[in-house]
């Protein structure tokens, strides 16, 4: 049996290793240089930030990506996630403005990936989880609003989507957007 003072070198020695930041190292990084985050939002309003994503999602590249990420079996929960998340980190909105951008991000999502000619795609995955008491421990807070999102773009989807959750400019843009030529093409399912 090995000894308490060789269970604690070891266990500081394994510690070392894994090139995390030291607690409390954030708190002596220079006011001078800070992160994005902790810097003050471009946006504090929904409707702004929602006409700032469309911009965005609707160049080219970033268009193109966005479909290939949806055809690529992934769904429009995890793209708005992504998306959101991205924005946080660059300074763009705080976590508030991120929760209340969740449904509208996954609406615009829907419009752009639809105007491609993808009418197959998934709103949310269904959870692997089988106890339900489980089920409700391990998701996060933004799990949770992104599957309420989901559940209501989902009844949506079949519907029409409700008007209100995109700013009426934006849902006048969706209506004559071009979509790019090589979105449009067939997709090549033949494998090589």
């Amino acid at each position: 049996m090995m000894e308490p003072q060789q269970l604690e070198q070891e266990g500081l020695e394994v510690l070392g290793q894994m090139q995390r930041p030291i607690p409390g190292q954030s708190l002596t990084n220079s006011p001078d240089n800070p992160y994005p985050w902790e810097k003050p939002t471009e946006f504090t309003e929904i409707q702004p930030a929602i006409e700032s994503l469309y911009i965005s999602l609707t160049e080219d590249d970033a268009y193109e990506a966005l479909v290939d990420i949806i055809d690529a079996d992934n769904t429009i929960a995890e793209a708005a996630q992504i998306i959101l998340y991205a924005g946080f980190e660059e300074g763009l909105w705080n976590p508030d403005l991120m929760t209340l951008l969740i449904e509208p991000t996954m609406y615009l999502i829907m419009a752009l990936v639809e105007r491609a000619g993808r009418l197959e795609y998934k709103i949310d995955r269904e959870p692997e989880v089988e106890d339900e008491d489980e089920k409700r421990e391990s998701t996060t807070a933004l799990e949770k609003l992104l599957s309420q999102a989901a559940v209501q773009a989902e009844e949506d989807k079949v519907s029409g989507v409700r008007s209100g959750v995109l700013p009426t400019a934006v849902e006048k843009k969706l209506k004559e957007i071009k979509v790019p030529e090589s979105l449009l093409a067939p997709k090549n399912t033949e494998e090589v």
